[in-house]
């Protein structure tokens, strides 16, 4: 559909596309706004926030439900533990030695420390009745005497439940100085006379981290989320601030539902409040969610709003609009000029978006034409100098295994066996560079390994007479190069240098400059140098005549430098008898990852 209509539009005057676009650009989106998005998203948005609040009360009353139940669980634990708690609980404390005592406590605190940490549980407390000498240990035991005459311990009691809630709060004498928590509290039985309370065990939780997890449900700006006991007291709220603001009573807030799941909207105190309320199982707990009714509209106002505001933009986006048309009409101009710089760069990427039947479309149809002609040109081209390259590539050292081998042979008529394993090994890494899955191109770190190889062999023929060092950078290591390029250089350097001087050894140090994109190698020996004829032979390229052809490589690899890179790299030449050689490769600074294959 959109194909059709773009070549639709290719094919209307400039005035027709002029007096369509203001039609769609302008016109449409005012009657649009106006008459049905507005209040359709309006309404979208309301959905969204709704749906966004249910998820998060579910949530957040999920997890609240699996903490409530864990810390309940432990109580269990603890409250039914027949050696840590039943045992001592109900031992006569008249019987009781000081060792047993000591010994039992030790244990009791340690039991009930073990179940504290400072996420879920932040302390256990056990009250013990009279005659224990660790019953008022002050961290996790302490006197059931002391409470039997406080508020919550009497509600605790009176209401014949198996745990109950309590806050802070309820035992303000306690938390003066401490840190606010949220407690479960429950009594301990005798268990052979059910009716005789032998302790009361109390687990103490961090109440931020609970007003942390109540938060979770307040996705709307200005929501509160708290949880409700059965007696209507307000255990915990999220927010203090808003909890007095919407319910301002003195600690509890009135019965709101008459289903224990549900929501409703309420007046209260002359604000519209949206109410979630879900009961938390197997406690006598609540949690609800207030929303204030205006939040959640306000997100669907606002838009409103901005719509509104957006219509009296339109005549600032009809200016706009001209800039827009005249781009859509230069483009495919813009376009076609960026490729033809793109040309004389070397890229000749066709151009394959549609052309249109009018003028422009002609010059780009008659560009991809020209395109597609100079890269087929270019493409023979490349292919020639792979072939030449490839050409001159073999025709490098053809005696070099013949002479390998023929070592390798009389090495082992002498009984020189230790010896032949490492040369093999050379030789074979050697050949491995070499071929280098028939790459033309290598990096300059595998031609450096391969003379490496190189030269180990030579150093087995002539009794490691030869020292290689290599002083290159490791990023210049990076950096690509023909294959065999610096192997004929070291070679020429072993055969016309360091064995033809007086002592037949000597150090060949390959170091590497860097110019901009222009990198120079230099390979240099101390060997016995060349005089000025030798050298001229050199710089024309014309063969110097010895047994290995080595001159021959050194020929060799000036024209695959001169035919990759162009004229004004290659080989230059520095020596004088008795001083040694420097052989220079001058040619490109190129890194792998700018080339192909």
């Amino acid at each position: 559909m959109f194909k059709t209509v773009n070549r639709l539009l290719l094919k209307l005057r400039l005035k027709q596309k002029l007096l369509l676009s203001y039609l769609l650009l302008i016109l449409f989106p005012i009657l649009y706004l106006q008459f049905y998005a507005s209040g359709k998203v309006a309404g979208i948005i309301q959905e969204m926030v709704s749906f966004s609040l249910n998820q998060s009360f579910d949530q957040t009353h999920s997890f609240l439900a699996y903490k409530l139940k864990h810390v309940t669980d432990i109580s269990d634990l603890i409250a039914l533990d027949e050696v840590q708690i039943t045992r001592v609980l109900t031992r006569n404390s008249d019987d009781y030695t000081l060792y047993e005592q000591l010994e039992d406590g030790n244990r009791l605190i340690q039991f009930l420390d073990s179940h504290q940490d400072s996420i879920n549980i932040r302390t256990v407390r056990l009250y013990m009745p009279h005659g224990f000498l660790f019953a008022d240990e002050g961290q996790n035991t302490f006197r059931l005497k002391d409470v039997l005459h406080t508020a919550w311990f009497r509600k605790l009691d009176a209401a014949k439940v198996k745990v109950m809630w309590f806050s802070s709060r309820d035992y303000k004498a306690e938390t003066v100085n401490a840190a606010p928590v949220i407690s479960v509290a429950r009594l301990i039985r005798h268990p052979d006379h059910y009716n005789e309370t032998i302790g009361l065990l109390r687990i103490d939780m961090d109440e931020r981290n609970l007003k942390e997890i109540v938060s979770r449900a307040n996705t709307v700006k200005n929501s509160l989320t708290y949880l409700q006991g059965s007696d209507g007291l307000v255990l915990i709220a999220s927010d203090d601030k808003l909890m007095q603001e919407y319910l301002p009573t003195e600690g509890s807030t009135p019965s709101l539902f008459r289903n224990a799941n549900g929501s409703e909207t309420q007046i209260v105190n002359g604000k519209r409040l949206e109410f979630l309320q879900r009961p938390i199982s197997q406690t006598d707990l609540t949690m609800v969610t207030v929303i204030p009714h205006h939040e959640i509209v306000s997100r669907s106002s606002r838009l409103q709003n901005e719509l509104l505001v957006s219509l009296l933009a339109v005549g600032l986006l009809a200016i706009g609009l001209a800039h827009v048309i005249s781009l859509h009409m230069t483009r495919r101009i813009t376009y076609l000029s960026r490729k033809m710089k793109a040309v004389e760069a070397g890229s000749l990427e066709p151009i394959a978006k549609p052309s249109g039947d009018d003028e422009i479309g002609e010059l780009i149809q008659s560009y991809n034409f020209m395109s597609q002609r100079l890269a087929l040109l270019k493409d023979y081209e490349v292919r020639a100098i792979k072939s030449e390259l490839k050409a001159l590539q073999s025709q490098i050292n053809p005696h070099f295994l013949y002479n390998t081998l023929d070592q390798i042979n009389w090495m082992a008529q002498f009984g020189m066996n230790d010896q032949i394993p490492s040369l093999v090994h050379s030789l074979a890494g050697y050949y491995k560079l070499a071929l280098s899955n028939g790459q033309d191109i290598i990096t300059i770190e595998k031609e450096l390994k391969l003379v490496d190889y190189y030269v180990r062999i030579q150093n087995i023929r002539f009794q490691q007479k030869i020292e290689f060092n290599v002083q290159v950078d490791e990023e210049i290591q990076q950096a690509i190069i023909p294959k065999l390029t610096l192997q004929p250089i070291v070679e020429n350097a072993i055969m016309h240098g360091i064995l033809k001087s007086e002592n037949r050894e000597g150090i060949i140090t390959v170091t590497s400059e860097r110019h901009g994109d222009r990198l120079i190698l230099s390979v240099v020996d101390d060997g016995a140098g060349m005089d000025e004829e030798q050298l001229k032979a050199l710089r024309s390229g014309r063969k110097i005549v010895t047994p290995n052809g080595s001159g021959y490589g050194i020929r060799n690899v000036q024209e695959r430098i001169k035919l990759l890179y162009g004229e004004e790299y290659g080989l230059q030449f520095y020596s004088s008898p008795g001083d040694g050689m420097i052989v220079e490769v001058h040619m490109k600074f190129i890194v792998d990852s700018d080339i192909g294959d």
